[in-house]
């Protein structure tokens, strides 16, 4: 009896630890790596791989965009946030199109190297997303990250290498 009573305690004592190291921003980056990890398995690496290439122009069209304050036509933070995204989106899908049309076919590899690069694929997704709440729009209302993740993101140096990142992963996979 004391032995199943220690091992009870052992578990709930290992509980109490995965809570403390289950932050929100663990589960929210976590969710979003689901989310890209969702998004390969659907549509494949291509699309994956033509997202990543058309995030770069569409940041560049969706800073330099004239009439982006005409376009807020919604009022409060969560649903100005909305709205930027979709005006994101509206420069993202129609390049991730464009470019797809010209992006080879899938590689043949299967087994371990393809869930590797999947798996690399979604990660760079996950950086995609953390670049645009650190340097697009910010994404503080919705979920605000940890000192942690703002001390990796925040500054314009810090900016750039993390925009080196996906594309890394993209030459690397």
């Amino acid at each position: 009896m004391s032995t199943v009573v220690s091992y009870l305690h052992t578990l709930f004592s290992y509980f109490i630890q995965l809570r403390s190291v289950l932050t929100s921003d663990i589960v929210a980056l976590g969710v979003i790596f689901a989310v890209f990890l969702a998004y390969i398995m659907f549509f494949g690496r291509n699309m994956m791989i033509s997202l990543i290439l058309a995030f770069y122009p569409s940041t560049l069209l969706y800073k330099t965009f004239p009439f982006i304050d005409k376009l807020m036509i919604v009022q409060g933070e969560r649903l100005l946030i909305i709205n930027k995204g979709v005006i994101f989106l509206i420069f993202l899908v129609p390049l991730t199109i464009i470019i797809s049309r010209y992006v080879l076919s899938e590689s043949v590899y299967t087994g371990s190297s393809h869930i590797i690069r999947t798996l690399g694929f979604a990660l760079a997704g996950l950086i995609m997303v953390l670049l645009f709440s650190y340097g697009i729009v910010n994404l503080d209302p919705l979920h605000n990250f940890s000192i942690s993740v703002d001390a990796l993101f925040v500054g314009a140096d810090k900016i750039f290498y993390w925009n080196l990142a996906p594309l890394l992963l993209l030459a690397v996979l």
